[in-house]
């Protein structure tokens, strides 16, 4: 099973969740994981 991973190294908001807004409509489920 086929996955893709965004990954970011910088903190705060580098546009990640923009890229998996877009990516998430050709998804049947994605994930987000947060470490605080």
């Amino acid at each position: 099973m086929p996955a893709d991973v965004v990954i970011g190294g910088q903190w705060g908001d580098e546009g990640k969740g923009k890229i998996v807004d877009l990516m998430a409509s050709s998804y049947s489920a994605v994930a987000d994981f947060l470490e605080e």
